[in-house]
């Protein structure tokens, strides 16, 4: 619980995958993506229960061996590849509702294709939550070398033209107005919102985060780099700074 208020944690991990086959089931440290995730949000204390969402019966399976964190099967039409995250949270919502006769004032997610995020980050959401009224708060990391001032549009003659927004003549990256994207890492969607059938709202909020959180494995590529970087984090003895604590237990499959 946050401040009075109710706090559901969902995992979306559903079986398919085009970039990375069966990707919430690799393995990081032992780990599988999913295990990751719902380990961020049983050590967040702020976190009053934790569900995975999965159609997928050898994740359900998986899950079910730390506890009773995948109770129910998310119905076939909200795992495919179109299906869209906000029926799916609300299905979870209702759900736990419906079951613990309770209401949540929000949910968290925590996808499973940022394994680095730590738990004080769903904390930092939830405050800015509270503190400004948010419809809903994302993480965002600086955009980089991909600022929307760069973005061209290329014409059927080969020719540049801006997206949206015209660059100056020798502009420097320094002079560029900062730009943010969310990352995926962590998200809070207050109940009001979800059930009027949105997810960002009209207020949405965002909160920087740092390097490690934005590691989110899309490619082979990411995972790759996502292994490494648990090995030099192993070899350095700072594992701590990726994964403080490991909450659920031992797990039985490895």
């Amino acid at each position: 619980m946050f401040m009075g208020r109710r706090v559901l944690g969902v995992v979306t991990a559903r079986g398919g995958s085009k970039g990375v086959p069966r990707k919430n089931l690799a393995r990081i440290g032992g780990h599988t993506l999913t295990g990751w995730a719902l380990n961020c949000l049983v050590a967040t204390p702020e976190v009053d229960r934790a569900l995975v969402s999965s159609e997928d019966e050898e994740i359900r399976a998986h899950v079910n061996r730390f506890g009773p964190y995948a109770p129910f099967v998310r119905p076939a039409e909200l795992a495919t590849d179109e299906a869209r995250s906000l029926p799916v949270l609300v299905h979870a919502l209702k759900w736990a509702e419906a079951n613990d006769q309770v209401t949540y004032d929000f949910v968290v997610l925590a996808e499973p294709t940022s394994p680095f995020r730590l738990p004080e980050l769903f904390r930092r959401g939830l405050e800015v939550a509270v503190r400004t009224d948010a419809s809903s708060v994302s993480s965002v990391e600086d955009v980089g070398h991909h600022h929307p001032i760069r973005v061209k549009r290329l014409t059927p003659e080969g020719f540049l033209e801006p997206w949206c927004e015209e660059e100056t003549e020798g502009m420097r990256r320094q002079e560029q107005p900062p730009a943010w994207i969310r990352n995926g890492a962590m998200y809070v969607f207050p109940r009001k919102t979800l059930l009027a059938n949105r997810l960002w709202g009209d207020r949405p909020a965002g909160v920087p985060v740092d390097a490690q959180a934005c590691v989110n494995i899309d490619t082979p590529a990411d995972l790759y780099l996502a292994r490494y970087m648990w090995e030099e984090a192993v070899a350095m003895g700072t594992t701590c700074t990726l994964l403080p604590d490991w909450t659920l237990g031992p797990d039985p499959e490895t």
